[in-house]
């Protein structure tokens, strides 16, 4: 899976805090620094291993647990919608 930003989702980071708006709900979401690491990086290009690597690097864990909560953050961003395949969208 390739992961980008749904189409009726809007974002912006707020004090190194991403917040995330489901425009077709009106949920509104914060990310601890974790998730708003992984967020910024959802661009539609990188895969969930390229996200694992920019997560281990920045933040003390092992490329194993990185991978895990990645797969882990994107499976639960799936499930509410706010993000989706990039090449399921072409």
């Amino acid at each position: 899976m390739i992961p980008k930003v749904g189409p009726s989702v809007a974002w912006q980071i707020v004090e190194d805090e991403a917040i995330i708006v489901d425009l077709a709900t009106g949920k509104t979401i914060g990310l601890n620094p974790t998730g708003t690491l992984l967020w910024s990086n959802i661009d539609g290009q990188r895969d969930a291993g390229a996200l694992a690597a920019a997560l281990a690097g920045r933040f003390a864990v092992s490329p194993e647990t990185a991978q895990s909560d990645t797969e882990e953050f994107l499976t639960e961003m799936t499930r509410r919608a706010l993000i989706v395949d990039a090449e399921d969208a072409r």
